[in-house]
């Protein structure tokens, strides 16, 4: 009897120990998913070319633990009355403060790259458009933040998705407004990774597009950076090369 109750103990206690280890994700997925872009005028035949610049500042997995990352993006847009596409090849670096964990403590850096696709099918009712609609794409990342990662689950202190390359995917609703020849303001909510849940606001105004992203921290309601914290700027090339 004493050895089967001890068997049990040993069992409970692993079992326990398991299932306290931190997870650590790939740093992007610390992010809101980029939300997709609205034209101003819709070109069956004319893509539209973008590149956009983001900030990222959050809170990170765990106490004491802190996120910032900046993006940079090349985007091909296409806007019809009932369907939108967003093509993106994208870059990213940043610093995940890693806290609780005694010889891995400290700021890592991390540098990550990847393409990613979306799509929107829409209702159009006058200038409103209601629909919805999907991302997906592949990304890399490496660096210090990377070697932690894997040097830590390799020893059993953390739970990681350690493999070199891994997914983004997203599902999201969209609701578009059209106020002007020059001006479209839209929202959605995208559920997936990055972010798990994104919520966001885009002003596309004279071929620069502005969106936000933020997630209020629950464990602080004076916090006004909130949980995440997340802004972009995207700059229609075309717009720009016809200026010159």
């Amino acid at each position: 009897m004493k050895t089967k109750i001890s068997i049990i103990l040993l069992v409970s206690i692993a079992i326990t120990n398991t299932g306290c280890l931190r997870t650590y994700y790939p740093m992007i997925y610390e992010s809101s998913t980029s939300p997709i872009i609205f034209e101003t005028a819709n070109k069956d035949t004319t893509n539209t070319k973008y590149v956009s610049g983001e900030l990222l500042l959050a809170k990170g997995d765990y106490e004491n633990e802190t996120v910032q990352l900046v993006k940079g993006s090349y985007i091909i847009s296409k806007t019809k009355d009932y369907i939108n596409t967003n093509m993106k090849l994208f870059g990213y670096s940043g610093f995940y403060k890693v806290s609780g964990l005694e010889k891995y403590n400290g700021l890592k850096n991390s540098f990550g790259f990847g393409a990613e696709g979306s799509v929107n099918i829409n209702l159009k009712i006058e200038e409103l458009r209601i629909g919805i609609g999907g991302s997906f794409g592949v990304a890399t990342e490496f660096g210090d933040y990377y070697q932690f990662r894997k040097s830590a689950n390799k020893e059993g202190v953390i739970d990681s998705k350690t493999g070199f390359g891994f997914f983004t995917f997203s599902l999201f609703p969209v609701i578009a407004y059209q106020f002007s020849e020059s001006t479209i303001i839209s929202t959605q909510i995208n559920i997936g990774m990055p972010g798990l849940i994104s919520p966001s606001i885009v002003l596309n105004n004279d071929d620069v597009v502005y969106w936000l992203s933020w997630i209020p921290n629950d464990k602080n309601k004076n916090d006004y950076m909130g949980r995440r914290f997340m802004f972009g700027v995207n700059i229609n090339l075309n717009g720009l090369m016809a200026g010159f």
